[in-house]
């Protein structure tokens, strides 16, 4: 391979990142192989080796994105993105390439950011050299079919049209909207049938095409391969394919204006929101400051702004009741040469009406930083909790990864790909400083959004309004006199930190065990094989049957859950800093209390949790805060998008019992302080403790669990039987049909078929199906009948019974024009079904077989394996093996079977969720 430039990260016997300069720097937890190479064409590359895994994948970013836009054609970089993978000179045929990936037990998908594309799939092993050839097509001969340009312009319409009312896409683009007009950022991005149409002397198609030539080159583009092949048949692989895509050597395009100029500077922005929320948004102008990152002076800050422990500013305002949320992010180079950096907070009710002194709260906690935050201590815990970290980093996903190692190598040193979070060089009071010098009120934009505001100027196109006034120099005096007189203290050191290493378990039971069986108490045990380390997962799960009585009981364990987060907020940001994650859940609708991370304070943590979650008081102003959430998450759902509404109804449907949002509310303004006072008592006495622990304890550490939990139970604990939660059970010929109007654009339709066989065997059968289905599916509905961007299929499984369900949402197609199409495709389908080859069927069989099998990457992929049947009542966790058997046992007759007679013949229960869009 004379042609490449390679640099190997290899095990060895120094596992310090340092002893591996030569390449990437790893964890010496991570068992994989890196190498990081150049083809002859200057296209960059790193292969990732994991013998371990079953699929093999690429990501390739193209350092292009939606800041290249040309002014008369917003949303192009999109396009071009939508029209590359409708076919090649070697393989015309459009979607090909999906159809090929899913044929294999893969996927493929694509996204257009501001300042890269990227493409990416994963596929099974055994077709890594085909996909990788179909793919890398793309980047040398693509046909950019022309009969399909006008139908992907309503493809990216769609697209736009899905998210044109989501608060988070609509912010994003006031964001351009009210920075500098001559940064890129003020054109809209996503593009649609407005903006995608041809201009005076730029044709639509022919300038897409010259965006292509211009910007599509090898030495613009970043890649990376994985698989479980060793290093050198990767590094093949990719000369092999790869090495013909053209150098037209491009210059990596870079914006120079900067975003916030002085003049969008010192200004309130004004934005009512479509879902119920209030935020406050603090917004401090930054210089781009990436190149610091070994020294982190923004992420120093945050964690000190951040910070819940008393006396910091987010504690000092939740405990007047104002705010329900508070955080700190940066984003240094969102603009290119500038950035921001962004103090977050979640209003409660009442803190609208404090709006100035927390503003003021904030800039006070600021002036204390600058005074006496700026200490070497701090960075030493943070950089102490790095370490400890990265030395016990967990392998991702291996696709996540190569997604983000090829959209991060135009900014990062490819060998720090994996350590640059983790790296704390030096303490730099400097670079500290520089930053806090920046975080002046006169430096900032204040967002306020909330459903009160005042607004009057359009967003164009999209949902909303919004408009922006000037600080006032009485405003900047008020700000700073209120700060002045408010006392502000720095966070203690974290005492949940340990930097010493606890000792690790010796795993000897590979599959849950039950290590106590008392009545109404059962804890069970299993240790991680493949991923020995200090981490551990505990959950302590109150299983009871309460919340399932009525719609006020429904509520009412909805919002203590609330509740006690709000309570526990300031121990479960310690412990999360700490690396140990505290989770209050409501798995399949019962309670639980959740540690993850490293074991050794499990149990001291656990004893504090589980003595506030029993001595629980619920005071006037907790109760008000958790009821004005819970309210406008309800509220919220109803403008959510459809096809996120379809399966929130098809769940309602499919459980026993279930409330609609209008019986929940209407349950919600019945509660009283004291009945969920009394409530959360019945909730202590009426259950049966479940604890389910994974990883790093002994027998003797999850009885002490469970003895722990004994002790603090209230005297009048019933010790009950285990219950399990309650699911609608398919009849044959049965019809539900649900239709209702949303306050969305957008019309959406939900088709599902449910049989009523509680077999293993259905859902095999139906899991192999879909994998054939899909594909075939989209392409007809969404490729060329253009009904909708969102276009798919998908299994349900309910108990012990399996569904298949159909579903589309769609910007131009009439609700019933939209069910006589998936009917049509359904009566159709078994034509194309008996046209695949057997051989074929087969191969993806056994694809499908081998990824259910992949070992688990990560301490993380491993104990959600268990909790299913650990939700179920499985004491034998044999549902993974069951599963795997039944698709061995499958084979294409007996899929066809079962779609004849689920789909064709009626032999099923049928659910129809229709919802009708404002258009």
């Amino acid at each position: 391979m004379g042609a490449c430039t390679p640099a190997d990260t290899q095990p060895g016997s120094d596992t310090s990142p340092a002893a591996e300069a030569s390449g990437i720097r790893k964890s010496p937890n991570d068992t994989r192989q890196y190498r990081t190479l150049s083809l002859q064409n200057e296209l960059q590359v790193v292969l990732v080796s994991d013998p371990s895994v079953e699929v093999s994948g690429a990501s390739l970013s193209v350092g292009v994105g939606s800041y290249q836009n040309p002014d008369q054609i917003p949303g192009l970089a999109h396009y071009l993105e939508h029209m590359l993978f409708l076919g090649t000179e070697k393989y015309p045929e459009p979607n090909s390439f999906q159809t090929f990936v899913q044929q294999n037990a893969g996927f493929s998908n694509a996204y257009t950011a501001s300042t890269h594309t990227n493409y990416f799939f994963q596929v099974a092993e055994a077709a890594y050299d085909e996909a990788l050839d179909r793919y890398s097509d793309y980047f040398k001969a693509p046909t950019f079919d022309r009969q399909y340009s006008n139908k992907e312009r309503h493809a990216v319409d769609s697209e736009w049209s899905m998210g044109r009312e989501q608060d988070g896409r609509i912010i994003n683009r006031l964001r351009g909207l009210t920075a500098n007009p001559a940064h890129p950022s003020s054109r809209m991005s996503v593009g649609n049938l407005e903006t995608l149409v041809d201009q005076p002397n730029m044709p639509l198609y022919e300038t897409m095409l010259s965006f292509y030539n211009r910007y599509y080159s090898a030495n613009n583009m970043k890649l990376t391969l994985f698989g479980k092949q060793p290093l050198d048949e990767l590094e093949a692989l990719a000369e092999k394919h790869f090495s013909g895509i053209n150098n037209s050597q491009v210059t990596h395009p870079k914006v120079k204006q900067k975003g916030l100029t002085a003049e969008v500077l010192g200004e309130h922005i004004y934005y009512k929101p479509q879902k119920p929320t209030r935020q406050l948004v603090i917004e401090f102008a930054i210089d781009d400051n990436t190149d610091q990152w070994p020294v982190k002076p923004n992420r120093y800050l945050a964690n000190l702004i951040s910070s819940e422990e008393p006396g910091t500013a987010a504690e000092i305002l939740r405990k007047k009741g104002w705010v329900d949320d508070f955080t700190a992010s940066i984003s240094p180079d969102y603009y290119g040469p500038d950035g921001m950096f962004m103090v977050n907070i979640g209003l409660t009710e009442s803190g609208l009406a404090h709006e100035d002194e927390i503003i003021a709260t904030v800039f006070a906690y600021l002036n204390k930083i600058r005074n006496d935050g700026v200490d070497a201590s701090y960075f030493r815990e943070y950089k102490a909790m790095a370490e400890k970290q990265f030395a016990d980093l967990q392998m991702p996903n291996p696709l996540n990864q190569a997604i983000g190692f090829s959209s991060s190598m135009f900014n990062i040193p490819v060998e720090h790909l994996i350590d640059m979070h983790y790296v704390y060089e030096r303490f730099d009071p400097a670079a500290i400083n520089n930053v806090l010098d920046q975080l002046q009120p006169q430096n900032s934009r204040i967002w306020h959004i909330n459903p009160q505001v005042e607004v009057d100027t359009d967003i164009p196109y999209y949902a909303g309004q919004y408009s922006v006034q000037k600080f006032t120099s009485s405003e900047l005096n008020n700000w700073q006199k209120m700060a002045a007189d408010i006392a502000m203290s720095l966070p203690e050191e974290n005492d949940l930190f340990s930097s010493a290493n606890a000792e690790v378990v010796a795993p000897t039971i590979e599959k849950p065990k039950k290590v106590v069986a008392q009545k109404g108490i059962e804890a069970w045990l299993a240790h991680s094989i493949r991923h020995q380390s200090e981490h551990g997962y505990l959950q302590v799960m109150f299983n009871t049957k309460l919340p399932q009585l009525n719609a006020e009981n429904q509520v009412m364990s909805d919002l203590i859950n609330r509740i006690f987060s709000l309570q526990t907020t300031a121990l479960r940001d310690k412990a999360g800093r700490a690396g140990i994650g505290i989770g209050i859940e409501r798995p399949r609708g019962n309670h639980a209390l959740t540690l993850s991370g490293y074991s050794e304070k499990h149990a001291l943590l656990y004893g504090r949790l589980l003595q506030r979650w029993v001595e629980m008081e619920i005071d006037a102003q907790t109760f008000t805060i958790a009821m004005e959430g819970y309210r406008d998450w309800l509220d919220g759902r109803a403008k959510a998008e459809p096809n996120r509404q379809l399966f929130t109804e098809l769940d309602r449907l499919m459980s026993t019992p279930s409330w609609t949002d209008t019986q929940l509310r209407q349950a919600s303004e019945q509660i009283t302080l004291d009945q969920i006072n009394q409530y959360q008592q019945k909730l202590l006495s009426e259950n049966r403790i479940r604890i389910f622990a994974f990883g790093n304890y002994d027998e003797q550490m999850v009885k002490e669990f469970a003895s722990i939990t004994q002790a603090k139970l209230p005297h009048s604990w019933q010790k009950l039987e285990r219950y399990l939660s309650q699911y609608h059970t398919p009849k044959v010929g049965e019809q539900q049909e649900y239709s209702s109007s949303t306050q969305h654009t957008d019309n959406a339709l939900l088709q599902a078929y449910y049989s009523p066989v509680d077999k293993l065997n259905t859902g095999a059968q139906l899991l192999l199906l879909n994998s054939v289905f899909h594909q075939a599916f989209y392409n007809k509905l969404r490729t060329e009948d253009q009904v909708g961007y969102v276009v798919g299929s998908s299994i349900d499984r309910i108990g012990d019974y399996w569904g298949f369900i159909l579903y589309a949402q769609s910007t131009n197609t009439e609700l019933a024009d939209l069910k006589q199409r998936f009917n049509d495709f359904v009566k159709n389908y078994p034509e194309q079904l008996d046209a695949i080859e057997p051989s074929v069927f087969d191969t993806l069989r056994d694809s499908v077989i081998a990824q259910i099998n992949q070992p688990p990457g990560n301490f993380y992929d491993d104990y959600p394996r268990y909790l299913n049947d650990f939700y179920r009542g499985n004491d034998q966790f044999d549902s993974r093996d069951k599963l795997t058997a039944a698709i061995a046992a499958t084979d294409k007759s007996q899929v066809q079977a079962l779609y004849q007679s689920l789909m064709l013949d009626g032999d099923s229960e049928t659910v129809v969720i229709s919802l009708s869009g404002q258009n």
